[in-house]
């Protein structure tokens, strides 16, 4: 009986070893993505996903960087790739930076990427403090300008 309490316990850590090397394998793989994003990909429990998460940032594997959620990369990242994958992962904030040819108004945006005005604000402000865009103030207007 204590043989089979030791062997099941051997066995879940194996299995959360397991979790975790492939969390890790899919930051490295795919930076930028957020717990959810993780958890629908790897079919992995979400409370599952953000107990290995929170212990690779302890091991100082991966960091997690606020932008308009949480997303997670592995240490050492430069910041050109950690750029580019983060607006790759997201449908919107990939439109609005391949649409933003010169010095554009919120409300030029909001209308060739055909979203409300918030959801592009929003999404600037992320491109703004990823270092991929900047405001410009040109007059009275403020405009948006890839760097």
């Amino acid at each position: 009986m204590i043989c089979t309490n030791v062997y099941f316990i051997k066995k879940d850590n194996i299995s959360l070893l397991g979790n975790q090397e492939k969390i890790l394998k899919h930051v490295k793989k795919m930076p930028g993505h957020t717990q959810s994003q993780i958890t629908y990909r790897l079919d992995i429990a979400q409370s599952t996903v953000k107990y290995h998460l929170l212990q690779l940032i302890k091991e100082n594997k991966i960091y997690s960087e606020k932008l308009f959620k949480i997303h997670y990369f592995p240490v050492g990242i430069s910041d050109k790739i950690k750029i580019k994958t983060c607006i790759e992962s997201n449908y919107n904030l990939n439109d609005i930076y391949k649409n933003l040819t010169k010095n554009m108004t919120l409300q030029e945006i909001s209308s060739i990427c055909n979203v409300s005005r918030s959801m592009a604000s929003k999404r600037l402000q992320v491109l703004s403090s990823l270092g991929a865009i900047e405001k410009v103030k040109l007059g009275n207007k403020i405009k948006f300008c890839k760097k």
